[in-house]
């Protein structure tokens, strides 16, 4: 069964670095580099601010933690078929958990390593730690997350006799207690709650996993969940096949189809309209991604920053909303429609035109709000209007005319 994960493991991997390849690319990682030196520069100006003895030091530091500590779910890469195909293997499956988990350890620990890094100049400055103090609650914050993996583990098997406690109270409860005895009194302590934590689910584990049955259908909707949100990041930035979007009515923006006249003209307009609310594949990507901007700009503080973070989010909305132009090109109905293709092109610019500008103007808002500036809320307004009318106007007709092309 150990062979099994890693065939799995090998093909899931070779799955993820398709979609890396895309999501990374060298305009993405440029702007993640600027991202990254604003939010790093912010972060060291607000420390400046900082002294010792703020009461809410420890709460935000536990937050932070607790938060992170349950970042890194078990990936077991189990399938729907599983329940049927493998169910007469269930006991030898315990190795292919177990497999699961030793590779679930990776990215969940980097994450608690990462966390604890960035916090240590905070709590350094506002709670006086010294190296040694944030050495051990990073060490105390490891042992804890294999703990919570344990749990995770733990749960695929079915308690007989017993009702199951809630899996996902446990986990916040436990993080809590230990980290906040780490915190409150000295970080020795949490690496002691968090070994016996450790220790006891361990033991259990290993004296009641081969009297359980595993929960075949409940593992098979965590996996799914978590590839979903995965196949969500990537949708962000390039299109998912396995990602469905769903149908939603959505009666309450009836008002703004008023406004498209019932023309022949406007055929193509109204029905890319109404696909765009209605669906929720593209909607939701324009609107987490402004969402994100929104949030972004209005941490980031600096008189050029906030403009290049402004025009990046017009970019990701504008370039990801030009695969909407062929949604409905599998429907016959479209292609016996007197409808020139000039005419349903200018009607998808047009919608185009109006995404991005109102997302622009939700930008340029936070960034007056957050940047008290006139000369950068002038030059984010000019690059917005700028990139908005190249981008709907110039970029979109051209490179749907020549991806028709080439298909033709």
């Amino acid at each position: 069964m150990t062979a099994l994960f890693k065939t799995r493991l090998q093909r899931h991997l070779r799955e993820m670095a398709k979609y890396l390849r895309l999501v990374f690319n060298d305009f993405f990682v440029f702007a993640l580099l600027f991202l990254l030196g604003g939010l790093g520069y912010g972060y060291s100006n607000m420390l400046k601010t900082l002294k010792a003895g703020y009461w809410w030091a420890p709460v935000v530091a536990l937050l932070v933690l607790v938060i992170v500590a349950q970042i890194g779910r078990l990936a077991t890469l189990i399938e729907d078929a599983d329940r049927v195909f493998l169910l007469p293997k269930e006991r030898a499956m315990h190795a292919y958990l177990v497999a699961a988990r030793r590779y679930s350890q990776g990215l969940a620990q980097a994450m608690q390593i990462v966390a604890v890094f960035l916090l240590a100049p905070f709590m350094s400055v506002t709670m006086h730690w010294t190296v040694l103090s944030l050495v051990a609650l990073g060490v105390a914050q490891i042992v804890l997350k294999d703990a919570l993996l344990r749990l995770d583990l733990a749960s695929a098997y079915q308690v007989t006799g017993q009702t199951r406690m809630n899996h996902w109270a446990i986990k916040w409860g436990v993080s809590l207690i230990v980290l906040a005895a780490g915190l409150w009194t000295l970080p020795w302590v949490a690496i002691i709650l968090a070994l016996v934590l450790d220790v006891a689910v361990a033991g259990w584990f290993a004296q009641h996993w081969q009297k359980q049955q595993i929960r075949w259908r409940e593992q098979i909707k965590i996996e799914d969940n978590r590839m979903l949100g995965i196949y969500r990041f990537f949708n962000m930035f390039t299109e998912v096949p396995m990602l469905s979007g769903t149908i939603k009515r959505r009666r309450y923006l009836d008002g703004l189809y008023r406004l498209i006249k019932p023309s022949h003209d406007h055929l193509y307009l109204y029905l890319f309209s109404r696909g765009m609310v209605r669906g929720s594949e593209f909607s939701g990507l324009v609107v987490r991604l402004t969402v994100i901007g929104m949030l972004l700009l209005y941490f980031v503080r600096g008189e050029w920053l906030p403009v290049v973070l402004a025009a990046l989010f017009i970019y990701l909305i504008g370039f990801q909303l030009l695969p909407f132009f062929q949604q409905y090109d599998d429907v016959v109905f479209t292609h016996v429609y007197p409808v020139l293709p000039a005419q349903r092109l200018k009607s998808f610019v047009t919608l185009v035109t109006l995404i991005l500008g109102v997302a622009a103007g939700l930008l340029w808002l936070v960034v007056v709000v957050a940047n008290p500036h006139v000369v950068t809320a002038g030059v984010t307004l000019l690059v917005e209007v700028v990139e908005v009318w190249y981008l709907a106007r110039i970029y979109t007709p051209q490179r749907l005319t020549r991806s028709a092309e080439n298909r033709g």
